[in-house]
């Protein structure tokens, strides 16, 4: 794969967004941590300031495994609320025998269709907004963190991170999503 392929790696993402997601579920069995780990690869790809590597479809690869370690890593220092939910879902695994019932299918599109809602609302965000939110949940830091990176007050970045979030809930819900 070439660099002039693409773009953006957000782009790439796109393009390898079901082999991804594939990858992703077979490393760690569960679908739902598979479209959660391929949609904060997705943010990561979207918000990188890095250069476009000369193959993306690597770097996605081993970015999309970094995040699926980080879920993972997540899930047993959380306990098991969250392990629940991911739980339950491989609980369903006799769902997919069902004819016409191809539930990873239809959750891709939703997941899909959900993105690009979130993708619409976060570029609808004024602009330090919009970068305090992509720099604390696309890029993982800290509130503090991001405080000091921008040199700004915490109670600042709270602040934009309660509106974007409330922002993106609203999108969601006029686009027919129960949030």
């Amino acid at each position: 794969m070439t660099k002039s392929r693409f773009t953006s790696l957000s782009q790439a993402v796109e393009a390898y967004y079901d082999e991804l997601r594939q990858f992703i579920h077979q490393r760690t069995g569960s679908s739902l941590m598979a479209e959660d780990v391929i949609q904060e690869t997705w943010i990561r790809a979207r918000t990188t300031s890095a250069d476009l590597p000369d193959n993306p479809r690597a770097y996605l690869y081993r970015m999309a495994g970094n995040v699926a370690v980080d879920h993972v890593r997540r899930q047993k220092n959380w306990g098991r609320e969250e392990g629940d939910s991911y739980e339950a879902e491989n609980s369903n695994e006799h769902l997919d025998q069902l004819p016409g019932h191809t539930p990873d299918l239809i959750d891709a599109i939703i997941s899909q269709q959900e993105l690009a809602i979130l993708d619409a609302a976060i570029r609808e965000l004024p602009d330090k907004c919009r970068e305090v939110f992509l720099l604390y949940r696309g890029h993982g830091l800290s509130m503090r963190e991001v405080a000091v990176h921008l040199s700004i007050s915490e109670r600042t970045v709270e602040k934009h991170v309660a509106r974007a979030m409330l922002h993106c809930r609203q999108r969601l819900r006029d686009a027919g999503r129960n949030i």
